[in-house]
């Protein structure tokens, strides 16, 4: 497992796409990508996402996901390649779906510990798994409960996706550092 981390528009994505193609030559290489187009803005990056993947010397399977791993890639080979975009846009669904329609303390530690086994199931079945995630730890706290709960959240998900990976990369400014 692969986790790569940075600023936003700082070229993390362009490095995970074009490291998971080096390591999934000869491999199925699958997209799985939680963005959810609410607004333009949203819609735009998606649409330079994709864009992005059909200019590339590769075939993606792209799988869109919300909160939920689809049944369809829950179980792969060793010939697969997983490139998880991106873990603060996931993170980000479940708590708009825990507030939008169950409310049920349980049901964010549920989705992140399904999260935490499908990537540590993918690790065990041979797959490679590149996950992305946005650096948004270093700002001031927020004077809003449920944005501290946000970060809280994420420092705790990237604490255990580094300790579960065998290499951790930030980037910034196209500028690659590995630290793991």
């Amino acid at each position: 497992m692969i986790f790569i981390t940075g600023g936003v528009r700082s070229g993390k994505s362009a490095f995970a796409e074009k490291y998971a193609r080096r390591l999934g030559e000869n491999k199925l290489l699958y997209y799985v990508a939680t963005g959810v187009s609410f607004d333009d803005e949203m819609k735009k990056r998606i649409v330079r996402h994709q864009w992005d993947r059909q200019n590339q010397n590769a075939t993606w399977n792209t799988v869109e996901m919300q909160v939920q791993i689809p049944l369809t890639i829950q179980q792969l080979s060793k010939d697969a390649v997983v490139l998880f975009e991106c873990v603060t846009t996931w993170l980000s669904n479940v708590l708009f779906n825990y507030e939008a329609e169950c409310k049920n303390s349980e049901y964010i530690n549920n989705c992140i510990e399904s999260l935490q086994k499908q990537l540590l199931a993918w690790h065990q079945q041979g797959a490679t798994i590149v996950v992305v995630s946005n650096e948004v730890l270093d700002e001031l706290p927020s004077r809003y409960n449920e944005v501290n709960l946000y970060r809280k959240l994420l420092g705790e998900l990237h604490q255990w996706i580094v300790q579960h990976s065998d290499e951790a990369y930030e980037v910034q400014y196209q500028l690659v550092q590995q630290w793991k």
